[in-house]
C-alpha cells in the first residue's frame, strides 16, 4: 500500500486530480441507487450500487452472463488505477475497456433479479450509475489526454 501511495504521490499534479475525481466518483457512486426495476409489490424498487459492487460477480453463478461480463468494468476499472500507478503502458486500453462495458450496460433493458433465474425491466437509471459511469469516463479522458501531450511533446 505504501509502494501505491509513493507512486501516486510521483505522478504529475494533473493525474493526481484526475484519479483522485475519478475515485471521489467511484466512491460516491458505491452511496446511491444503481437502477430502478418494476416491481408490482415495490414500484419504487432498486438496485444497490455498493451490493452490485460487491455481489456482482455472483451474477455468474445464476447464469447472467451479460451482467457477470458489464460487471468485469469494476475490476479493469481498479486494474486501470494500478497501471497508471505503475506507468504501464496498458492504462489506456484499460480504462477504455471499462468504459465501455459501462455503456454498454446503459443499453440493457432488463436484467436477471431473482436467484430463480427471473428478469426484470429496468425502468431508470439511479445517480449511482451515472456518477459510476461518470469517473470511469473522468480516468479515460484524463489518461487519454494525457497520453496525446506526452506523444505530442515527444513530437517536437
Amino acid at each position: 500500500m505504501l509502494k501505491l501511495f509513493n507512486a501516486y504521490r510521483q505522478l504529475p499534479f494533473y493525474f493526481k486530480i484526475i484519479i483522485a475525481l475519478s475515485l471521489m466518483l467511484f466512491v460516491m457512486s458505491l452511496t446511491q441507487p444503481a437502477f430502478y426495476i418494476d416491481r408490482k409489490e415495490d414500484p419504487n424498487a432498486y438496485s444497490d450500487s455498493l451490493v452490485l459492487f460487491l455481489l456482482g460477480w455472483m451474477s455468474l453463478l445464476g447464469g447472467a452472463i451479460v451482467p457477470f461480463i458489464l460487471w468485469l468494468a469494476n475490476p479493469l476499472y481498479i486494474v486501470s488505477i494500478l497501471l497508471i500507478l505503475r506507468k504501464k503502458i496498458g492504462a489506456l486500453c484499460t480504462t477504455w475497456s471499462s468504459t465501455i462495458l459501462a455503456l454498454i450496460f446503459w443499453q440493457l433493458k432488463s436484467i436477471m433479479t431473482s436467484e430463480s433465474g427471473g428478469y426484470s425491466h429496468i425502468t431508470g437509471r439511479g445517480p449511482g450509475f451515472y456518477l459510476w459511469l461518470a469517473s470511469f469516463v473522468v480516468l479515460a479522458l484524463g489518461v487519454s489526454l494525457y497520453q496525446c501531450l506526452i506523444n505530442r511533446n515527444k513530437e517536437v
